[in-house]
């Protein structure tokens, strides 16, 4: 994937097929029989890593994810996506970004997401609703679905009472499956909560009319007022999640998985937003939004250019 810049995150995932899911079972050793030869990771085995994980029946769960970081895996997505709901229940709630590129029509029911194929799988599901956001929408399944999902074309792509807001007022943990926090999203929470300037900064192609067509066919026109930055920095939240002991650590099959409290990451990153409020900004000088948005929240960035 390219490392940056698109707003919301870097949260564009390729996952590999089945070949290269089993040359990565060999190359972690999970999955593995005692001879050496390549077996699956199964659906029990990722319930079971689930568990260890802490969680349990009727919990709230932001997931972000690398297929293929899981290793070679029987049943594909369907298998995470399986786990998943049978650990949290239809009690619990889940949450998993399907986030696309700006185009003329976003269409809720059909447009694929850009995020990976879990969560494009996820979404295709019966029982997930997604929120109607045209670059941003986030699909939900379980007990609050329709209260996370609702109303996301009145709320901005990742602000204030957006899904992902909504889900860590819920209680909603947020679990990176081979991925780490520079892909979190509900991060981006924190800068619209703090009003931070940049905001109004649009990415190339964002700042545009799209037309939304709901499940039931009826269309609105979306037209973005607010955008989430760059997350190529995300990972001082992580680190300040970690010097407060915040941080579980694990792994799903042969992922490496991380699982921090919504509530725990948003205070971090608005306490780190208060003292510096470009903390989460890159410093790529290829990222013109970024450098333009570093001289809002700091008028010496605009007297350094110009020396």
């Amino acid at each position: 994937m390219t490392r940056h810049h698109r707003p919301g995150g870097r949260d564009r995932v390729r996952d590999g097929g089945p070949g290269e899911q089993r040359s990565l079972a060999v190359r972690f050793g999970r999955g593995m029989d005692p001879l050496g030869l390549s077996s699956p990771i199964t659906h029990e085995g990722i319930a079971a890593d689930l568990r260890r994980l802490g969680l349990s029946p009727g919990d709230s769960l932001i997931v972000h994810s690398s297929l293929k970081s899981i290793g070679w895996l029987e049943g594909g997505p369907d298998a995470v996506i399986d786990a998943l709901q049978e650990v949290l229940t239809p009690r619990g709630n889940l949450a998993i970004p399907t986030f696309t590129s700006p185009a003329p029509e976003f269409v809720v029911s059909d447009t694929p997401c850009r995020t990976g194929l879990i969560p494009e799988t996820f979404r295709r599901r019966p029982g997930v609703l997604r929120s109607t956001h045209p670059t941003h929408s986030v699909a939900a399944w379980g007990d609050a679905a329709a209260e996370v999902a609702a109303g996301h074309e009145r709320a901005t792509a990742l602000g204030v009472d957006s899904p992902l807001h909504r889900m860590a007022k819920l209680g909603a943990r947020v679990l990176m499956i081979g991925v780490d926090c520079t892909r979190c999203s509900l991060i981006h929470v924190a800068e619209a909560t703090m009003r931070l300037p940049y905001l109004g900064i649009a990415y190339p192609g964002y700042d545009v009319p799209i037309v939304v067509r709901k499940v039931d066919g009826t269309t609105t026109v979306y037209h973005e007022t607010e955008f989430p930055g760059d997350s190529s920095n995300f990972g001082i939240v992580e680190r300040e999640c970690g010097r407060r002991a915040q941080v579980i650590h694990g792994r799903i099959g042969a992922a490496d998985c991380l699982m921090i409290q919504g509530r725990h990451l948003l205070d971090a990153a608005i306490d780190l937003l208060r003292h510096d409020p470009g903390c989460l900004l890159c410093r790529s000088p290829f990222c013109v939004p970024c450098a333009e948005s570093r001289r809002l929240v700091d008028p010496t960035a605009q007297e350094q250019g110009s020396e």
